[in-house]
């Protein structure tokens, strides 16, 4: 053999290696950013179901508002029934899970949420397994105490409107905006 021979045959070889080295570098590379790829799109699938659960509707209404009038012409309690909409997680009513406003022309609060009977606003089972979860099939009665220490609001009368907010940890709020007749009864449906 000669040497420009050898040469030939060890620059072949050295080129090969050369290209194999390439090989390996490209397709590591190509793993790491299919992974990549694939991560992101997995968490981009889990932030979109997230959202829509955020967005949709985590409570609903269970038949009518119900406002109570006191011995004078103002409304002394707002009641209503809540229960899970169809195909939702069960949500927490515990009083570090769940937050209830209150608004009026005369108010607004933030919190009213106290589970204390007759203060605020308080969250009680009718039906279900007596724990604070609303669970599907379950209902709890909604009671907000509009003149006691809490909320205060003495001049919620005829022709006005009130708005409760019931704000889950997870979903979004369930808003009960009602109005108030020219007349106040004793019982009132608001519808």
């Amino acid at each position: 053999m000669h040497k420009t021979q050898i040469r030939k045959g060890m620059t072949g070889l050295e080129t090969a290696i050369i290209l194999i080295a390439f090989i390996i570098v490209a397709s590591a590379f190509a793993f790491t950013v299919l992974n990549l790829g694939f991560q992101s799109s997995q968490k981009a699938g889990q932030v979109i179901q997230r959202g829509t659960e955020e967005a949709s509707s985590a409570m609903e209404l269970d038949g009518a508002v119900i406002a109570y009038k006191n011995s004078s012409i103002t409304v002394a309690n707002v009641t209503f029934v809540v229960k899970l909409s169809a195909g939702r997680q069960a949500i927490d009513l515990s009083t570090n899970k769940l937050t209830v406003s209150y608004w009026s022309a005369n108010k607004y609060l933030a919190n009213i949420y106290t589970n204390t009977t007759g203060e605020g606003a308080v969250v009680t089972q009718v039906v279900g397994n007596n724990n604070t979860m609303l669970d599907y099939g379950e209902k709890f009665l909604v009671t907000v105490h509009v003149t006691n220490d809490v909320v205060k609001d003495t001049n919620l009368s005829a022709n006005d409107d009130f708005k409760i907010e019931i704000k889950p940890a997870l979903g979004s709020v369930l808003t009960v905006e009602r109005y108030l007749p020219p007349s106040l009864d004793s019982v009132m449906n608001l519808g």
